[in-house]
């Protein structure tokens, strides 16, 4: 009989800690939820192109409405330098070397105001304690933090080969731009390859619009070590280059 009893023991004594740990586990999981904080989407235009900000964090209706005014308050400085610029373009009467010289610097500039732009949210975000962040501006997206329990996923632009999917890039706390080139009328018959188009990873937005700038300038070569993807165009037809660096950002589909 004693033996008996010690056998049941274990099991009466464990009957109540499972019931206390099943009345438990829904709150535990309801705190985990709110310290995830609440999901706020802010979307618009600037800069010459659309924004869609998303953030995650405890934001009450203030202070929510004080990011929104500090995003637009950002993103209205950079519009006002973008048109005191486009003046100045506009009115410089030195000579430009081809008929779209204008409009390349024009765009150039843009995009480079829109890096900054990103960068500038960032640091906005910074004030208000938020931690977990997804700006997609024009070419760039810079992510901060994660999205629930994994890191921000996003898709490379189309690169015009194949018809599959392009690969998903894991984004946490780093920045991709794109920047592309037209190509030149009869450039399919060059023996020299040029690259069409490049999507850079790095820390800020405007450390990867350089990157992105000095590869598309670049010449194109076999060994690629930073965390980028060039679209080239060669004789044969159109090539992926990606570099190791950007390897394990990738996800296998």
């Amino acid at each position: 009989m004693t033996s008996l009893a010690a056998r049941r023991h274990p099991g009466l004594a464990m009957r109540p800690a499972l019931f206390l740990f099943a009345l438990l586990m829904p709150l535990a999981l309801l705190v985990g939820c709110r310290q995830q904080g609440e999901w706020h989407q802010f979307e618009g235009v600037a800069l010459g192109t659309g924004y869609h900000i998303t953030l995650n964090g405890e934001l009450g209706e203030d202070e929510h409405a004080l990011v929104e005014a500090a995003i637009q308050g950002e993103l209205a400085s950079l519009d006002s330098q973008m048109d005191v610029f486009q003046s100045l373009l506009s009115a410089s009467r030195l000579p430009l070397a081809g008929a779209h010289s204008a409009d390349a610097v024009d765009s150039a500039l843009r995009e480079h105001l829109q890096a900054l732009a990103v960068d500038r949210l960032f640091r906005v975000f910074d004030d208000f304690g938020i931690a977990n962040a997804m700006v997609e501006f024009g070419g760039v997206q810079r992510a901060r933090g994660t999205t629930g329990r994994h890191p921000w996923r996003v898709r490379l632009p189309r690169s015009g080969i194949g018809s599959s999917p392009e690969p998903a890039l894991r984004l946490q706390d780093v920045a991709l731009v794109t920047r592309t080139v037209l190509r030149p009328a009869g450039v399919e018959d060059a023996a020299t390859s040029l690259v069409l188009s490049v999507s850079a990873v790095a820390a800020s937005a405007e450390a990867a619009d350089r990157l992105a700038r000095g590869l598309l300038d670049a010449a194109p070569d076999g060994t690629l070590e930073h965390p980028a993807r060039l679209v080239v165009l060669t004789p044969q037809g159109l090539e992926l280059h990606i570099g190791y660096a950007l390897e394990p950002l990738l996800e296998a589909e």
